[in-house]
């Protein structure tokens, strides 16, 4: 589906088998994904991304990369530390970074642990941390959701059966719809496709990494950013509302926000032509890439 791609994995410090794809040669642009996705949710903007070394990879314990053998390393501190082990495999000093949903907040404990190493942001439908807070926009929401979880570990196997039998399908895809999870303009055959990663996921793990996106907080980190940065969300996204964005937009000094009309969470694969433009908006604005973009 996306020419070029190279399957690759290293053995992170604590042992654990980190997966990741990689594409290209130039400076490099780091996908960081949403929770659950794959590189498959950027099909669009790899198509910007011809000049550039595009690296993503698979958080800890999902598809290509194993599960640590102490459940408490799921950390977002951990996944940036296998990031920067991906970055010194490829020889890559500094990099973009381009995160989705759970991919925001792994791009800003980036800034704050490595800030040498990023040399701008494009951030798009996540939040700064402390997830739970802003579904929705709603503190009851926030406060039923780690009920939930404990209810998905304990009934992780029934869980599996029936996002194996209900990940991308068309009741599934419809019902979305119908409640606002995702917009009419979907690009219906890729999410498809990143949903059928959903049918191999263990639920014990995945609501584990869930529940350390609410352990998070990096907000402290937002006004010290000085490379360029675009901010992106949809007008009707309930997952990380225009609100969250606002936010950051206001501590982040020259950011640009972006605002997407009809625009659910899923963004990238319901308006990929402004999420290609503005990409490549950010991309230009990087000192010294000027060529490459």
């Amino acid at each position: 589906m996306i020419p070029g791609i190279q399957q690759r994995q290293i053995t992170a410090r604590d042992g654990t088998r980190i997966g990741y794809q990689v594409r290209g040669e130039g400076p490099c642009v780091v996908l960081a994904n949403g929770l659950g996705g794959t590189f498959l949710a950027f099909r669009y903007l790899y198509d910007v991304l011809g000049n550039y070394k595009t690296i993503c990879w698979d958080y800890r314990g999902l598809y290509s990369s194993g599960r640590p053998s102490d459940p408490r390393a799921n950390t977002i501190v951990h996944q940036v530390a296998d990031l920067i082990e991906i970055l010194d495999a490829e020889g890559v000093q500094d990099a973009v970074l381009a995160g989705w949903s759970m991919g925001v907040q792994v791009a800003f404990e980036t800034v704050r642990l490595h800030p040498d190493r990023v040399k701008g942001l494009y951030l798009v439908n996540g939040t700064y941390g402390r997830a739970f807070r802003t579904v929705m926009g709603s503190r009851l929401v926030g406060r039923t959701i780690p009920m939930l979880l404990k209810l998905v570990r304990a009934q992780a196997a029934l869980a599996g059966l029936a996002t194996k039998r209900l990940a991308g399908s068309n009741a599934l895809i419809a019902a979305m719809k119908r409640v606002g999870l995702v917009s009419q303009s979907i690009d219906v055959e890729i999410f498809r496709a990143v949903a059928a990663g959903f049918q191999q996921v263990d639920w014990v793990i995945y609501s584990d990494l869930l529940s350390r996106l609410d352990e998070h907080d990096a907000e402290e980190v937002l006004p010290k950013i000085g490379v360029p940065t675009t901010i992106v969300t949809g007008d009707k996204d309930l997952m990380t509302p225009p609100s969250t964005a606002e936010h950051m937009h206001r501590l982040i000094a020259g950011s640009r926000m972006v605002v997407i009309k009809g625009g659910t969470h899923y963004t990238p694969v319901e308006y990929p032509a402004i999420l290609v433009d503005e990409l490549h908006r950010l991309l230009e604005r990087v000192p010294g890439w000027g060529s490459a973009a």
